[in-house]
């Protein structure tokens, strides 16, 4: 099943870079510091609401999308589940 993101990802700040970086082994030690570069560029990026959003709706759950690591996605939908 393909899923496709919304957004005109010709501009997204990722293109051209690594995809490794986006998806550290770990969230400590190097892993955080990997996350940290990754986040660097999604901060940068003109389609990240719809970078985010795609990861939310796919469940994805590993990598580095719309700036926030697997982890920080569930706390956003923990919390959102919540109010």
């Amino acid at each position: 099943m393909e899923t496709r993101m919304a957004g005109d990802l010709g501009e997204a700040a990722c293109r051209g870079e690594d995809p490794e970086l986006f998806f550290p082994v770990t969230e400590t030690g190097p892993g955080a510091r990997q996350a940290a570069r990754a986040k660097a560029v999604c901060a940068r990026c003109p389609v990240i609401s719809a970078c985010l959003a795609h990861a939310v709706e796919n469940g994805l759950a590993h990598g580095i999308f719309g700036g926030l690591t697997g982890s920080e996605r569930r706390q956003v939908i923990r919390v959102g589940s919540a109010a």
